[in-house]
Order: structure tokens, then C-alpha cells, then sequence
């Protein structure tokens, strides 16, 4: 993986996202967007499984999502994909239309 690589996922919609690439560790600015939390794995969507998918008005908070912090870390966390968006009502469904395709695991418990 190289940082800011992109990728495109696909909603249940139909719809296509257009998402940058970084490590877990990664800082960002504080600005709002959806966020995947995946790991790399051949043979899969990208080259990726997910875990979680969701959003947030300040990227730069973090942990992301600290309540799913034991999910991401069992799973094995090493990337996470990002768009950013300053609609909020966008970026909720943005989340439901991937959460619907991909069913990631952390998004259930």
C-alpha cells in the first residue's frame, strides 16, 4: 500500500465511491468524511476485507470510532480507506449504502 493510493467501492445502490488509501496510523486533518477501517488480504473486494464503516465531522479525533477499537484490533486493522465530505446527511448515507453492500462485521456488534 502506498498512502493517498485510491480505490473505488461499489454501494448497494449501485453507486461507486472513490476512496484514498492510508495506514491505520495515519493522522489527518480535521475535516469531515467516511472512513473504512480494513486490512489487506488477496483474493478479496481490492485486495481489502473491511471491518467497519463510518463517518465523522473531525478525521483528526481519534481513535476513530473508539468504542469498535477491540473489533478493529481482533480483525487485524492495517488500513483505512477515506472520502471526505462536509454534508452530513450525505456522508450517512453514504455509510448505509457500503454498510448494506459489504456487511462489515464491526458494523453488526
Amino acid at each position: 500500500m502506498i498512502p493517498g493510493d485510491t480505490t473505488t467501492l461499489t454501494g448497494s445502490s449501485g453507486r461507486k465511491y472513490s476512496f484514498s488509501i492510508f495506514p491505520r496510523t495515519t493522522t489527518f486533518q480535521a475535516k469531515p468524511g467516511v472512513y473504512v477501517m480494513a486490512r489487506e488480504k488477496a483474493g478479496v473486494v481490492n485486495g481489502y476485507e473491511f471491518c467497519f464503516i463510518g463517518e465523522t465531522d473531525d478525521l483528526s479525533k481519534r481513535p476513530l470510532s473508539p468504542d469498535k477499537q477491540a473489533c478493529f484490533n481482533k480483525f487485524g486493522v492495517t488500513a483505512i480507506f477515506l472520502v471526505e465530505d462536509f454534508d452530513q446527511n450525505r456522508r450517512q448515507q453514504l455509510v448505509r449504502d457500503l454498510v448494506q453492500a459489504y456487511v462489515p462485521g464491526c458494523n453488526t456488534l
